[in-house]
């Protein structure tokens, strides 16, 4: 190794890549066949942030020495990185073509697909892994985490004890071993391997918000809500993960009886982050906030891109029937003519059920879809029932309208709006005369007034209100039928679903 070489490699050792860069480019230079200098040269490159230069230098390396895997790896691993994944397969997959053995191209391929919620294509990957080399740290604990994912929890618990053995202080092994315990019900001993974790990582966000959930669980609602306030207090770059937690925790112990301990714990909450608006909505509602007339935008685009992959599932769950009794009462009252071209508008149609559910019964049609998460129109768009897809918040999107449309739906819409006026004008203005709107609306039984907001951060409403707001702006009830709509932990939840017909229609 030449001198120029050796002080290339100290500063690449010491993170001096900028100065490291400047060397061993002058020596791919001078070396053009060199793999070494080609490949830091891309290592140097995506150190300082530059991707498009790094994948290109690898590349260039892996023409050099077709044989080798280690330029395709680490192209695997720079996209794994950026989060593009079915890059990262590739390149880990042509190096695995080269090399069938080769754990690291296994490991990046096992990465991806757990990061794609694959969690069998992971497990498989990583399996391989571990049988090459059963000493592996680091196939033994992603084993463990993704049978947690799979709900494989005696099976996590077993890999969780391996990883312990090959590094006793393992704090991602305690906190498996604490959230497989929880959810098998050996509280003891979920509380036991939590608090080792928290003995080595006392600032952890994510191991004081485990404790908090098995807590609740034991229904020690005290440590859970203290447990939860921490993982708020310790959160990091996590902040806006755990004040949804906490939010979440919140509401959860409310609805199990503990609303003056809730309230105490929303009120600190609310002041200690009085410019976050998601904090600001999800506290008001545990407060039950009367000057809050609408949902914060802000909550509702981050809590349905978090839940979108899994909204289809988790309402199925729930018994969410909304869609179907929309689907029914549009069968029963909208008359369609052959020939007519129907403009069809779905309000906050999410993920798509209510929009996929309506055209099966009402055959062709011109559909658009509205909702302010665009990781819930990714997911509508996959049902291939929409003719146009829009973000936006539903009342903004309405005022720019100058389309008319001959059927509106917002299914399980209305809960995230109280004052409804502003939104059934706009949708009185575009709904064509003797158009319909057929929506749902949730029962308020809390209180005498038009609507009340929940702890959960819905509101429910007095159909009298609705139906008032909805005359006013020349509109007729054909059908409000009460209904189940769904349940809510151990309670159903009521409400209406409305249908009304424009037949007048209203001057300004």
């Amino acid at each position: 190794m030449d001198a120029l070489e050796a002080k290339a490699d100290r500063l690449y050792g010491e993170k001096k890549y900028p100065e490291a860069l400047d060397i061993y480019l002058s020596l791919q230079k001078k070396y053009p066949k060199a793999e070494r200098y080609t490949i830091f040269c891309g290592h140097c490159f995506d150190a300082i942030g530059n991707p498009g230069e790094a994948v290109r230098y690898y590349k260039k390396a892996s023409k050099q020495n077709p044989v080798s895997t280690v330029s395709l790896l680490a192209i695997a691993n720079l996209y794994y990185r950026e989060q593009d994944y079915d890059l990262a397969e590739k390149f880990a997959m042509a190096a695995l073509k080269k090399m069938p053995s080769n754990a690291s191209a296994m490991l990046v391929l096992g990465n991806s697909a757990y990061c794609k919620q694959n969690y069998v294509a992971a497990y498989a990957y990583y399996e391989k892994v571990y049988n090459l080399d059963k000493s592996s740290y680091i196939a033994v604990i992603n084993l463990a985490n993704t049978c947690y994912d799979l709900g494989r929890y005696v099976k996590a618990i077993d890999f969780a004890k391996k990883a312990l053995k090959l590094n006793n202080a393992s704090i991602d092994a305690y906190i498996i071993l604490g959230n497989s315990y929880v959810e098998i019900g050996k509280y003891e001993k979920a509380e036991s391997n939590l608090l080792k974790a928290l003995n080595f990582k006392s600032d952890n966000p994510w191991i004081y918000n485990a404790l908090s959930r098995l807590y609740q669980k034991t229904e020690d609602y005290e440590n859970a809500l203290n447990f939860g306030w921490k993982s708020v207090l310790f959160a990091g770059e996590a902040t806006e993960d755990q004040n949804i937690n906490f939010g979440y925790m919140l509401y959860e112990c409310a609805a199990e009886g503990q609303e003056e301990l809730a309230k105490n714990f929303a009120a600190k909450w609310q002041k200690a982050y009085e410019k976050d608006p998601l904090v600001q909505y999800m506290a008001s509602s545990v407060l039950s906030d009367k000057k809050i007339k609408c949902a914060n935008a802000k909550y509702l685009e981050k809590i349905f891109d978090v839940f979108a992959g899994d909204f289809d599932l988790t309402l199925s769950e729930l018994e969410y029937a909304v869609p179907d009794l929309i689907a029914s009462d549009v069968q029963k009252h909208y008359k369609k003519d052959l020939w007519q071209r129907i403009n069809y508008l779905d309000l906050g149609c999410g993920t798509g059920l209510c929009g996929q559910k309506v055209k099966e019964v009402l055959g062709w049609c011109n559909l658009t879809g509205v909702d302010i998460s665009q990781k819930m129109l990714e997911q509508a768009g996959l049902k291939a029932v929409y003719d146009k897809l829009v973000q936006s918040e539903i009342v903004g999107f309405l005022q720019t309208q100058n389309e008319q449309y001959n059927l509106i739906t917002a299914s399980d819409v209305l809960t995230y709006f109280g004052d409804l006026k502003t939104l059934m004008e706009q949708v009185a203005r575009v709904l064509r005369f003797e158009g319909l709107f057929v929506f749902s609306i949730c029962e308020n039984v809390k209180t005498k007034d038009d609507y009340f907001l929940t702890p959960s951060g819905r509101f429910v409403h007095q159909l009298d209100y609705v139906l008032k707001l909805l005359k006013k702006e020349g509109c007729d009830v054909v059908s409000s039928q009460r209904h189940a709509l769904r349940n809510e932990g151990d309670e159903v939840v009521y409400g209406y679903i409305v249908v009304v017909k424009k037949t007048m229609i209203v001057k300004e």
